[in-house]
């Protein structure tokens, strides 16, 4: 084949590529989401995506998994949210509000074991302080630096199911708790119905951590349910918005029970 030849092929052949592109029909492929997880009542996620989580006072049990708690179940403390959880074959067998220590008082983050255990304990440093006539005169009184008059008296104040964790007077126990609200000496407190339960499951050496923030090993579907919810609750708000209402009612339920897993609603004790 000589040159002219050559070349009159190859203009040929470029011919017939660009007529059949020319030809040719693009069809552009639709792009599917990925359906939204579906959350069955009484999964460790539909508690937390139904309940307002974290800043709420509901507690999640799982009641199979309790059943199996023991002395090696580790309790993880969350101080940014506030929340106690407690693990069972690495799942969420509890998840309850707890009040941990304020600015001036923080409660310690690291590993500590159960070195106390007692159903009836009062505090010996902080409670309140009476005169001679019974009169309250303090009701917060740090009985290591607060004066006491003469003839009065100290009363420390109340630690049910109270189980240290350090020496110099940090643990858990019954207490005032208000959702994400820090409120203590630095002491966790629990409420009443989780108190009783962690004290029958735990013992002496059982490890409590506290961390600043999510554990390691939280699960990172709850997460995403939390993230979902979150965004449910923005999209409602400008609908609402738009439409000149006030914020869509979101009131949580009392209580939804199921085989596996209950919600137990709780109050500021």
């Amino acid at each position: 084949m000589n040159k002219l030849n050559r070349i009159i092929a190859t203009v040929g052949c470029a011919l017939t590529l660009l007529g059949g592109v020319a030809c040719t029909t693009f069809q552009t492929q639709e792009v599917v989401e990925p359906p939204k997880p579906v959350y069955l009542p009484g999964s460790y996620e539909y508690f937390v995506k139904q309940n307002g989580y974290p800043t709420t006072m509901h507690i999640f049990q799982d009641k199979e998994l309790l059943k199996l708690a023991g002395k090696n179940s580790p309790i993880y403390i969350d101080l940014e949210h506030q929340r106690g959880r407690l693990y069972v074959n690495g799942k969420v067998a509890a998840d309850w509000p707890v009040s941990t220590g304020v600015s001036g008082h923080p409660t310690r983050t690291g590993k500590f074991s159960i070195l106390e255990k007692k159903a009836t304990y009062a505090s010996n440093r902080y409670g309140k302080i009476y005169d001679a006539t019974g009169k309250c005169v303090n009701y917060n009184a740090d009985f290591s630096k607060d004066p006491v008059p003469e003839g009065g008296k100290i009363v420390g104040s109340a630690m049910p199911y109270w189980q240290r964790l350090t020496h110099d007077g940090i643990g858990m126990h019954i207490g005032k708790v208000r959702a994400g609200r820090k409120l203590s000496h630095g002491c966790i407190r629990t409420p009443s119905i989780m108190a009783k339960e962690l004290f029958r499951i735990t013992g002496y050496g059982s490890k409590v951590y506290v961390t600043n923030s999510w554990e390691a090993c939280y699960p990172l579907t709850a997460k995403d349910a939390m993230a979902e919810a979150k965004a449910e609750k923005a999209a409602k708000e400008a609908a609402a918005a738009a439409n000149g209402e006030t914020k869509p009612d979101e009131t949580s339920p009392e209580g939804i029970k199921t085989a596996a897993g209950t919600t137990i609603q709780t109050t500021n004790e």
